[in-house]
């Protein structure tokens, strides 16, 4: 049986970008994975969409904070605490808060 791993968010420096930042917790350095299996939390901090991102895996992202929108491809998700949104391999997409407060997400990557 292998060890549990485990690390704190608050020990780990965020990657800024334009719209966010954001941390990988499980698949980073810290705790590797196989697959391109990677989860972390991410803040969308600007009020418009910045450049959209595109990845080769799918993606799941969970509300945990805030109040905000989802760009999708052309749909625009409206995100608040609770929900969760899938985003399919290959597809454009971007996040953006519309309260006072950045939108906290929990993100999940997979291999397709």
């Amino acid at each position: 049986m292998s060890e549990a791993k485990h690390v704190d968010q608050n020990a780990i420096p965020a990657s800024h970008f334009e719209d966010r930042y954001s941390i990988d917790l499980v698949g980073g350095d810290d705790i590797p994975t196989t697959s391109g299996f990677n989860v972390g939390v991410a803040w969308y901090i600007l009020g418009e969409f910045g450049d959209p991102q595109v990845h080769d895996d799918q993606e799941a992202v969970y509300v945990v904070s805030g109040e905000g929108e989802l760009m999708v491809g052309d749909d625009v998700v409206t995100l608040k605490p609770g929900v969760a949104v899938y985003v399919p391999a290959g597809t454009a997409h971007g996040g953006r808060r519309t309260g006072a407060a950045p939108v906290q997400i929990v993100y999940a990557h997979g291999a397709i």
